[in-house]
């Protein structure tokens, strides 16, 4: 082989090396990152599905993104559900159960942020199908309870007890002393202990760390994580679930975002009730609920329903309709002319004449003072504790509530909500020392009613109910905007109107429409892996072969 031949050769291989040594093969950036896994289980289809994770993303927007969009997601009067996921649509009594780590979420879907490593599967089942369970208790050294217990939290797969104890407590707070396994002391490390069906579970721990002040002696105080961990329970309890306007203030109190279809929907109602309602509680109601969905009660369609309560006979319902008048004008420090029949003036005059000698009050003005009245009256009273001629009555009526706790007259979860809603109003701690007995506070007593599912029953059981649930997510929030110095839970703010506009429609020819697209809130994962480079490969390889050819036929001319 000559010299020029040898370096044609050498040339050749030298552009080989740099054009293929500068890029790399296409790789799915889904599998590039399998640091979470979104599992689809419905029967025995299974889908296991690898993605990025993503700082802040919640299991809802990650189960979106794994299935390229391919899902429907409903939302009710609360929260979001999903109808379905790829070909698996929801049928009758059935719905898509949501897992963390193999363990029973506690939260909605949208409501959990993932976390690197996590394994999250999302199964078609049956409402009425058989699932195994564990019960799980989390407790200091005096075996009180330090996170609600909770005596049915379903499992796939084989999970281990650590996976378990990080859903109640959280990753940063998984430093247990022992573990407990039906009573007796387990050998295992949480990590290694795999759970069984029916297992009672129990962590037992020395102290949570940075553990707050007990608000009383001998009573563990309710943290932050506890607070929101019933409260997303409660939350979880209405998915699908019709929400009343009491629910709808306690959620838009905690910070959940409401659908404006629920505005939407009250704005029917005021125009089908020409404004007026047959009981005054349901203006009042209906008014809170309207601020909580974010519209203004006084110009609701043309309805003004502050004006529709300041002009009527508040007194046909008894004094709840005073009370919850005097909570209405309130919560967004509504302007109510010195001419109107009642004023804030009359109302609170109206109360304080009928409170009892014992500092209570009846809702139909009888001698028998009553505590839900009280607790009602109480909290619509808070404003205004520190004037004269209030303050009195306002300490009065704390002492009464106080002496029916120690009394054990506060024994169901609606009287002990009104109680909590009252305190946290006033700016008392309902754990203080005036509301313990036998080392438990009056919040944690109102935990004792909520359920597994979330809702709260009214005198013990294990069914929640319609009424006691929506009263349980009104004291929680209560309590949590006391704890964070957030005032009433009536107080909301009055959202600034917008007039109605309709966004010009661009119209689509008839052949491009596409009826019954879903429609996709996740974020798809972006293609860093293009074809840029199987375009540059062919590129190369034509010219390769060009060369290789035209090779060939010099040294047929040399021969």
């Amino acid at each position: 082989m000559n010299k020029g031949k040898m370096k044609f050769l050498l040339s050749l291989l030298l552009m080989v090396t740099v054009v293929f040594g500068g890029f790399h093969p296409q790789v799915s950036a889904a599998v590039q990152a399998d640091n979470v896994t979104i599992h689809v289980i419905n029967g025995e289809s299974v889908l296991d599905l690898p993605i990025q994770f993503t700082e802040g993303e919640n299991a809802l927007d990650a189960l979106t993104r794994a299935v390229n969009g391919e899902i429907d997601i409903a939302y009710s009067k609360w929260g979001a559900s999903i109808n379905r996921i790829k070909n698996s649509e929801v049928k009758d009594e059935h719905f898509w159960s949501f897992y963390i780590n193999g363990i029973s979420s506690q939260v909605n879907y949208d409501s959990y942020e993932v976390q690197k490593g996590d394994q999250l599967t999302f199964t078609y089942v049956n409402w009425n199908a058989p699932t195994s369970s564990v019960s799980v208790k989390v407790v200091n050294e005096n075996n009180e309870d330090l996170v609600p217990s909770n005596a049915y939290v379903g499992f796939i797969g084989e999970p281990t007890a650590l996976q378990l104890l990080k859903i109640f407590v959280g990753a940063e707070k998984v430093n247990y002393k022992t573990l407990f396994v039906n009573g007796v002391p387990n050998d295992s490390d949480a990590d290694s202990y795999v759970l069984k069906k029916g297992d009672q579970i129990t962590f037992q721990y020395e102290s949570w760390g940075e553990e707050t002040e007990t608000v009383a002696p001998g009573v563990t105080p309710i943290s932050p994580e506890i607070l929101k961990t019933a409260i997303d329970q409660v939350t979880g309890y209405f998915q699908n679930k019709q929400v009343d306007e009491w629910t709808l203030l306690a959620m838009k109190q905690a910070g959940k975002e409401i659908p404006a279809s629920y505005l939407n929907d009250y704005k029917k109602l005021v125009i089908e009730k020409q404004g007026k309602f047959r009981k005054i509680t349901d203006t009042e109601r209906y008014t809170l609920a309207i601020l909580a969905a974010g519209g203004d009660p006084t110009n609701i369609e043309g309805y003004n329903l502050i004006k529709e309560i300041y002009q009527a006979d508040v007194t046909k319902q008894g004094l709840i309709g005073l009370a919850y008048a005097l909570l209405a004008f309130d919560s967004a420090n509504f302007e109510i002319p010195e001419t109107a029949l009642w004023t804030r003036e009359k109302l609170i005059s109206y109360l304080l004449e009928r409170q009892n000698q014992d500092g209570g009050w009846a809702w139909d003005e009888s001698a028998t003072s009553d505590i839900d009245t009280t607790g009602m009256i109480v909290a619509a009273l808070a404003p205004y504790k520190e004037q004269s001629g209030v303050k009195e009555n306002v300490d009065a009526a704390v002492q009464y509530l106080a002496e029916q706790f120690q009394a054990s007259k506060i024994d169901n979860s609606s009287t002990a909500a009104q109680v909590i809603i009252a305190l946290s109003a006033l700016g008392i701690d309902a754990n203080s020392e005036l509301f313990v007995k036998d080392n438990s506070g009056l919040v944690q007593f109102l935990l004792t009613f909520q359920n597994a599912d979330g809702g709260f029953d009214w005198m013990g059981g294990d069914e929640s109910d319609t009424m006691s649930t929506p009263q349980g997510i009104q004291a929680l929030v209560a309590y949590q905007l006391y704890t964070q110095g957030k005032g009433s839970l009536y107080k909301l703010p009055l959202i600034e109107q917008q007039p109605d506009t309709e966004a010009p429609v661009a119209e689509t020819p008839e052949a491009e429409q596409t009826p019954n697209e879903p429609k996709s809130d996740g974020h798809i994962l972006p293609n860093t892996a293009t074809d840029t480079f199987n375009l540059l490969l062919v590129g190369l390889l034509l010219l390769l072969s060009g060369m290789m050819v035209y090779y060939i036929m010099q040294s047929k001319r040399e021969a």
